[in-house]
């Protein structure tokens, strides 16, 4: 018989583990090497929870990514990532949840974010 329910079975994910595939997913969708949707099927893949783009970006300016970026050493380095570039993914999320509403509301309750709010003038 045929299972009809599409979403891959969750997997329990290290925070660190989820920031770096966020990041991954971000970049390559802001270098134009991998569409929305492709990364979106690549963070449900990997996480087994229905994440898109913008759930990505929600979770790279939130606490838990924050604070698995924080207790990392300063020189760590990791599959090609370094803790820096992981800070700057989030600050790249931060502004995108905080700006990317047409309406002005920031895309989720980030600490973060609100750093990044762009004032309207």
């Amino acid at each position: 018989m045929r299972d009809h329910n599409l979403t891959p079975p969750r997997k329990k994910l290290p925070a660190l583990v989820k920031v770096k595939l966020a990041t991954v997913a971000l970049s390559a969708v802001l270098a134009e090497r991998m569409t929305e949707e492709d990364a979106g099927r690549l963070l449900r893949e990997a996480t087994g929870t229905q994440w898109s783009l913008l759930t990505c970006v929600q979770y790279l300016s939130g606490k838990e990514a924050l604070a698995a970026i924080a207790a990392l050493p300063e020189a760590w380095a990791e599959d090609g990532m370094t803790k820096e570039a992981l800070e700057q993914a989030t600050k790249v999320a931060a502004f995108v949840v905080a700006n990317a509403h047409p309406g002005g509301t920031p895309l989720c309750a980030s600490e973060l974010a609100k750093q990044y709010v762009e004032r309207k003038v």
